[in-house]
């Protein structure tokens, strides 16, 4: 028995001591979210101390060890290692790397195949999650609003197409974001106001409306509609949910408030109310 008990004790500190040794030269941890797989070295390691919310060494990684999160990106999709606690939904690792002076705007660029490519950076991430907290904490360590994805779209059209993510557009609006920019640049009105008018979503439009998004947008010189206005055309004439219908009621207000008069019926908004059952003569609807 007294053997038995040694042999047991004896395995016990052989582990002790192994753990003891990993956790000593910093190997103990592992990423939960293949961290190994984008990043090696120093940088693994900073990595997975942000997806851990380790502050501690967070900052010894930064400050003793010279490892620079701006300069750090992982060897596939040029993802910024200030964006990793976001793949990891670690708000305490987000902040700890900012606080340590992680630039929420790093982002890496390459030339490939004759054109300079800017891959993502932690705004686009943060713009497409459902947890508004990581994006409010980018911008207030100065992250820019007005970022561009890879595909030079605008981080309010991320935020539209990630699920609706209302309350990430509303942080971006409320922090700069230019709210009349169009993410498509040729059609100039392909605007935040344009996405929710389009489909009827006139309660989001109205707090838009509220906050500088200018419905009288035109189509531009050289466009196959020059002049038109699509997104007063969607307030006017476009069609809702019955919920939806008082804030209808109310951006029709505030455009006749402004004596932005009600346009001719588009051809395509005529066809969808006849398909839908909807009155369909300009006469038969009045403004509401």
């Amino acid at each position: 028995m007294c053997v038995v008990l040694h042999n047991m004790t004896t395995k016990l500190l052989i582990c002790v001591a192994w753990v003891a040794l990993l956790l000593a030269t910093g190997c103990s941890v592992s990423s939960a979210h293949g961290a190994s797989d984008y990043f090696d070295g120093g940088a693994l390691r900073l990595a997975i101390a942000a997806e851990n919310g380790d502050v501690e060494s967070i900052q010894r990684l930064i400050k003793d060890e010279k490892i620079d999160p701006d300069k750090t990106f992982s060897n596939r999709d040029g993802i910024p290692l200030i964006a990793w606690p976001l793949r990891a939904r670690n708000i305490e690792g987000l902040r700890a790397l900012l606080e340590a002076g992680a630039d929420p705007n790093a982002r890496e660029s390459k030339q490939m195949n004759g054109e300079l490519i800017r891959f993502d950076n932690a705004m686009v991430y943060a713009a497409k999650m459902d947890d508004p907290r990581y994006l409010e904490l980018l911008l207030k360590h100065g992250g820019n609003p007005n970022t561009r994805n890879v595909n030079n779209e605008t981080l309010l059209l991320q935020a539209f197409l990630s699920g609706n993510q209302w309350k990430n557009v509303q942080v971006l609006v409320e922090n700069g974001a230019n709210i009349n920019e169009s993410s498509l640049k040729s059609l100039g009105d392909d605007t935040v106001l344009s996405w929710y008018t389009t489909r009827g979503g006139f309660d989001y439009a109205y707090w838009l409306l509220e906050h500088g998004a200018d419905p009288a947008i035109a189509k531009p010189e050289g466009s196959s509609q020059p002049g038109r206005q699509k997104m007063v055309e969607d307030i006017y004439w476009e069609i809702t949910t019955p919920d939806n219908l008082p804030w209808q009621k109310k951006c029709q207000q505030w455009l006749a408030e402004r004596n932005i008069p009600r346009p001719p019926m588009p051809e395509h908004i005529r066809r969808k109310r006849e398909a839908f059952k909807f009155p369909s003569k300009e006469e038969d609807i009045p403004l509401l």
